[in-house]
């Protein structure tokens, strides 16, 4: 994409760019619910590949809290596990006051790696997001192929509609940067909302200055 070029659509990540992935916090919640060691829960949760494969699409939620359960012992109730997501998610304002300044100049889309059950929950989790995003917020798992794959964002653009050309991802990780210009999409990897802000504007898009809070 020309750097100057204004995007179509612009698509922003969950985790640690639309809100704070707080996951210590989610650790904690739900070690003290099931009466278990964080490290046992991390090591269940984050370590083990289930939550890979929860979201690629390979597991359900409730087929992932099976496999926790058979393999590490741990009996976490889905109700339990969806609340500590909910609990360890904060929104960033700045970057929520930047996508609504670009709102009316393009298209703005959502896509995180998570399971189809995180789709469903977004809007309850943060409905600040539902007026500027719609429905047009996506989960690696109802697309059955995940971040950093230059085939996920294949599939995003083509649930939404959009060519790689035409379209803009913001991610704070550098792989995912990486398998979204390797698509042929135009990509920011996010570290902060001014900068965030300022190559916005470089974009084309016009914005007031963000400033460090």
């Amino acid at each position: 994409m020309n750097p100057h070029a204004r995007p179509k659509l612009v698509v922003f990540d969950l985790d640690d760019v639309l809100a704070e992935d707080q996951r210590g916090l989610r650790i904690d919640v739900l070690a003290r619910a099931v009466g278990a060691p964080p490290a046992l829960v991390e090591e269940a949760l984050f370590r083990s590949g289930l939550e890979g494969r929860n979201d690629r699409g390979e597991l359900g939620l409730e087929d992932y809290l099976d496999a926790v359960r058979r393999r590490h012992g741990l009996d976490i109730p889905m109700d339990a596990y969806i609340d500590a997501r909910r609990q360890g998610l904060r929104l960033c304002r700045e970057v929520l006051d930047l996508a609504t300044g670009i709102a009316p100049q393009t298209t703005l889309a959502l896509f995180a790696n998570g399971g189809q059950w995180l789709g469903r929950q977004l809007p309850k989790f943060l409905p600040e997001l539902r007026p500027l995003f719609g429905t047009r917020m996506i989960t690696s798992g109802q697309l059955g192929v995940a971040k950093p794959d230059p085939q996920a964002f294949y599939a995003c653009l083509s649930m939404l509609g959009f060519s790689p050309a035409s379209a803009l991802v913001i991610d704070d990780r550098a792989e995912h940067v990486a398998g979204a210009r390797s698509a042929g999409l135009d990509a920011i990897h996010y570290a902060s909302p001014p900068q965030l802000g300022q190559e916005l504007r470089q974009r084309g898009f016009d914005l007031e200055p963000v400033h460090a809070s």
